[in-house]
């Protein structure tokens, strides 16, 4: 099966064969024949039997491997569900800057628990960048008020997804929520908000990879990589 798939992506990613996917009616046959394929894959688990991560760092904080309704972010959403909108939007934004700089966690790295290469992490690098600050060389550069926006702009997503599952469930992804099976659990490796979001509003399962077969990962990348 691996030498299957290594040869499609291959012939896929010549360079003729890759414009004749993308810009033909081939292309949104295939990606929907991938997506269908991937749905084939996927599976649904108990969210009752889903654990989150539990790296060092939240390990320490109390919420690394435990039920997903003591994962912080889950006492947001459900403050939000309850209206009370702009008290969880300002409560997230404190979370998140009181965990990256008052608590240091931006020098974590992201194995362990901290934001350390994290996604706001390298949109923080990457605006001082433009100002010819590098952040690397000497963190105590940093301009606040950029952190402040990173912070925002990623919060604002998190609400935007956690609209999304309320108004219409979880939707099919190419970013998957990822588990792996643990001494007869589940933990969680990626989709932490999106799980808590459907706690909150009341689902009682997700849609996930367990273990993401060798397959799941060639169609994922042909779907996210190529046909874009």
């Amino acid at each position: 099966m691996r030498s299957t798939c290594a040869n499609f992506v291959g012939w896929l990613t010549h360079p003729k064969n890759c414009n004749l996917a993308i810009f033909s009616p081939i292309g949104v046959l295939l990606e929907t024949a991938l997506e269908r394929t991937a749905q084939l894959l996927l599976k649904r688990v108990s969210i009752d039997n889903i654990r989150c991560v539990a790296n060092p760092v939240q390990v320490k904080e109390g919420w690394g491997g435990a039920k997903i309704d003591q994962f912080p972010p889950y006492k947001f959403f459900a403050l939000f569900h309850s209206g009370r909108e702009e008290e969880a939007i300002k409560d997230m934004q404190s979370w998140y800057y009181q965990r990256m700089l008052i608590h240091g966690h931006i020098f974590i790295p992201k194995a362990e628990g901290g934001m350390a290469g994290g996604s706001m992490h390298r949109d923080i690098d990457a605006q001082h960048e433009v100002n010819g600050i590098s952040l690397a060389k000497d963190f105590s550069n940093v301009n606040y008020d950029v952190v402040l926006q990173v912070i925002e702009k990623k919060v604002n997503y998190r609400f935007e997804t956690f609209r999304s599952i309320r108004d219409h469930g979880q939707q099919f992804s190419w970013d998957f929520v990822r588990l792996i099976p643990e001494d007869g659990t589940y933990h969680l490796r990626g989709g932490h908000h999106r799980v808590a979001a459907l706690a909150v509003c009341g689902h009682q399962e997700v849609t996930a990879t367990v273990l993401e077969p060798i397959f799941l990962k060639t169609i994922r990348k042909i779907a996210t990589e190529l046909l874009v």
